[in-house]
């Protein structure tokens, strides 16, 4: 199964995808704080925190994460962990400030909120801030307004500045040997299942959006393949892993979204494939298919690089239920590097298949985002691709690592749901 449900928490599921840039703006005590945001992922995050005392500037660098134990209390809190002055103008011992969200009496949820640590330690909830917070596109950011929280040794300021300046990867893709390349993205979604089709319809529009949006920016031709509504049968997975014919030096990402679930004497670790869309279709061996078999499959082709990835659970087969409420949400920016991107899509040559949950676990997802794997997928392979991550080499493996630890927060993050660990199995060269 892929079980269903709605996140109740903060900037969740803005902040899955990765490097999102926050402008957060409060008073307190007299003071007017101006906050600059930089949201890798859910322990990797940042705020630049400007302020005028005693007619002097100050400026603090402060290290967040989500606090997951606030959860339970009705509330969520990115916490505030050490900070440290990057300009200290005058002696105001400054206190991080945690940014949280809340439960109102309605059972709704209002915020941003910020709160000092000194007050929170001391449970002193009377002096309770609202933040004004917006989302700030990169390529918009100006000279003036990042000096504002960075000085010139400040690295983040370069690549900031610099993010609308990326040249076109048509210049530098040279070592392709074989003639163009090509992306296929072979989508394999059961979006008529009542329960959690809204959920995968959304994987199939944001996994389509993102690689055809790769592919567009490494100038390589884009395949599309979807396969859903009743053309989701396992007939039709059988034909086209006979019939599909990637050339070479190809590359092949293939997403399943939809239902999953394992044999009591199943040794495989991966899960079955469940293609029934309605209650009424038979269950039996025309109608459920390994994702190792799809795998095996797909890699028997000789692409060059490929990428199969299963969004469902891997438990015994159940009945799915659905719960919470909806929350809040936004947009995330993309700042991609064409070299990463040429790294990882254009210079690297294997295999890939993982799965959205370890044996035993259910798979899940949302109504309004779509699954809690390919969310983390998606915004995993932006932050390892992230302008904002200049001096880091991007690999495949840091993207699968970032992607399980992403899925098992925000299924911690969630009241309702169970753990969900994600596995994974990778060969790659580096040309």
């Amino acid at each position: 199964m892929r079980w269903l449900l709605v996140l109740v928490m903060s900037l969740f599921w803005a902040l899955i995808s990765a490097q999102t840039l926050y402008d957060m703006r409060w008073s307190s005590e007299g003071i007017d704080y101006a906050g600059f945001m930089i949201y890798f992922n859910e322990e990797d995050i940042y705020m630049r925190v400007g302020y005028m005392y005693d007619g002097e500037y100050n400026l603090t660098h402060t290290e967040y994460h989500y606090d997951l134990a606030t959860q339970k209390d009705g509330y969520v809190m990115m916490e505030g962990l050490e900070s440290q002055y990057v300009i200290e103008g005058s002696d105001t011992e400054y206190e991080p400030f945690h940014i949280f969200w809340a439960l109102d009496d309605a059972n709704a949820w209002t915020g941003p909120y910020a709160l000092d640590n000194y007050h929170a330690e001391n449970d002193n909830f009377d002096d309770i801030v609202e933040v004004a917070m917006i989302e700030l596109n990169p390529n918009l950011l100006t000279e003036e307004y990042l000096q504002y929280f960075y000085i010139p040794d400040d690295e983040d300021y370069y690549t900031l500045l610099n993010a609308k300046e990326q040249e076109q990867p048509a210049e530098t893709i040279n070592y392709i040997p074989d003639g163009q390349s090509t992306l296929h993205l072979i989508i394999i979604a059961n979006t008529l299942i009542p329960d959690i089709g809204p959920s995968t319809n959304l994987d199939l529009h944001n996994a389509s959006n993102e690689f055809e949006g790769i592919a567009s920016a490494l100038s390589i031709n884009f395949n599309k393949i979807i396969i859903s509504d009743k053309d989701f049968t396992k007939n039709t997975v059988a034909s086209l892993l006979q019939n599909f014919q990637p050339a070479p030096n190809d590359v092949v990402v293939v997403i399943y979204s939809g239902h999953g679930f394992r044999f009591s004497d199943q040794s495989e670790k991966f899960p079955q494939l469940d293609f029934r869309y309605n209650d009424y279709q038979t269950f039996g061996p025309e109608t459920c298919m390994n994702l190792k078999e799809v795998y095996d499959g797909i890699t028997s082709k000789g692409a060059r690089l490929n990428l199969v990835i299963g969004d469902c659970c891997n438990s015994d087969i159940g009945i799915p239920k659905q719960v919470g409420s909806s929350f809040l949400a936004s947009r995330s920016t993309v700042n991609a590097s064409m070299p990463k991107l040429q790294k990882l899509f254009l210079e690297s040559s294997g295999t890939i298949i993982a799965a959205g949950a370890s044996q035993g676990e259910s798979s899940w997802g949302s109504n309004n985002n779509g699954g809690f794997f390919t969310n983390s997928f998606i915004g995993s392979l932006r932050e390892e691709t992230s302008v904002l991550r200049s001096n880091d080499e991007p690999r495949w493996e840091d993207v699968l690592e970032q992607a399980v630890k992403s899925t098992q927060t925000k299924a911690q993050m969630c009241q309702e749901c169970k753990p969900q660990n994600p596995i994974f199995e990778e060969f790659i060269v580096d040309k």
